[in-house]
């Protein structure tokens, strides 16, 4: 039996339609983020089951839209054939690898996989119910090409890993915005959250004190203008220099002032380079992560910064790292204006 032209056409029309389905349909459930399967879950509770279940076992996904994809696909090119056959003799076979290929390509693959990735959570809660019912259908089938598959993988040698499900960075932030906006979480406790995320994706030039606004000791300096100096400006780690700031050749700690008895030293200088400590120098751009669990484990709270010249830059406390995650720390010296 012979069918009309347009009956033939409309046949591959619609098998491109169904092919269009399948290719749309892997890309909509697998760019699905965390965030994403939340609202639907929220939205559309019986479809988001559905989802689930699918990406549950992911390789059975993939081979029911693979035999469905390859299916409409051999469908079509069959009545494709058989159309320019009965049309053009020999010469249309010819046409149609002409004619289907760039048809599929464009029709079945870009356009489909293109609009599901831009709109998959709309689209992946319209697809999963009829993705599941047609796995269903050809689960002995894919039983076979699940067996053989995994039989190939076994004599390969290639290790099968159960692959945890990966939290992505933006999906966590976007659940804690989430939660916070339903009032699960206070507005601080959301800020600490991202500010540890943003812990880890900040340089330490970011948040040092600049070499022109750093107050430094020189190491010439009197006992009692070191003493003048400490009451006005209050820090209780001062860094000691040689002549200018960018030579700096140790940090001075207030409270070792105690272990000195400063009746005896009377206006003597050159008291700073016996009693100041090591200084700890760090490139600026050191990640402020990294920072604070050197800083931890070397028992000091303030390190010089150095550029890539190697040059004084500037200096970062303890302090600055700590108001990274939990905002600006004050102290009974910050009162005067004090860091």
């Amino acid at each position: 039996m012979d069918f009309p032209i347009i009956t033939k056409i409309s046949i591959i029309f619609f098998l491109l339609i169904f092919s269009g389905f399948f290719s749309g349909s892997e890309t909509a459930l697998f760019s699905l983020s965390l965030m994403q399967r939340e609202r639907i879950r929220r939205s559309k509770p019986k479809r988001a089951a559905v989802i689930d279940r699918l990406l549950k076992h992911p390789k059975q996904l993939i081979i029911t839209i693979l035999i469905g994809n390859d299916l409409v696909n051999i469908a079509a090119s069959v009545v494709a054939t058989y159309l320019f056959w009965s049309m053009l003799g020999e010469h249309g076979k010819w046409v149609t690898i002409v004619s289907m290929t760039p048809l599929t390509l464009l029709f079945a693959e870009v356009i489909p996989k293109t609009l599901s990735v831009a709109h998959n959570e709309r689209v992946a809660p319209f697809v999963s119910k009829p993705l599941d019912l047609f796995g269903r259908l050809i689960s002995p089938l894919q039983w076979v090409f699940n067996y053989v598959a995994n039989s190939i993988i076994k004599l390969s040698g290639a290790e099968r890993r159960k692959a945890s499900p990966a939290i992505m960075e933006d999906d966590f932030r976007n659940m804690v915005d989430l939660s916070h906006k339903e009032g699960e979480l206070k507005k601080m406790e959301k800020e600490l959250i991202h500010n540890v995320f943003e812990f880890s994706d900040t340089h330490v030039f970011e948040v040092m004190t600049p070499l022109e606004k750093m107050f430094c000791l020189t190491e010439d300096m009197d006992i009692d203008t070191i003493l003048k100096h400490i009451k006005e400006i209050r820090f209780s780690r001062i860094p000691v220099c040689k002549e200018t700031a960018d030579k700096i050749t140790g940090i001075f700690y207030v409270k070792d002032l105690l272990k000195v008895k400063i009746k005896k030293i009377g206006g003597q200088t050159k008291l700073l380079p016996k009693i100041c400590r090591k200084p700890f120098f760090i490139p600026e751009t050191k990640m402020v992560d990294e920072l604070f669990y050197t800083l931890k484990q070397k028992h000091t709270h303030i390190a010089i910064c150095l550029n890539e010249q190697g040059m004084v830059s500037g200096l970062v406390t303890m302090e600055d790292l700590l108001e990274e995650l939990f905002g600006e720390i004050y102290d009974e010296h910050d009162m005067g204006g004090a860091r």
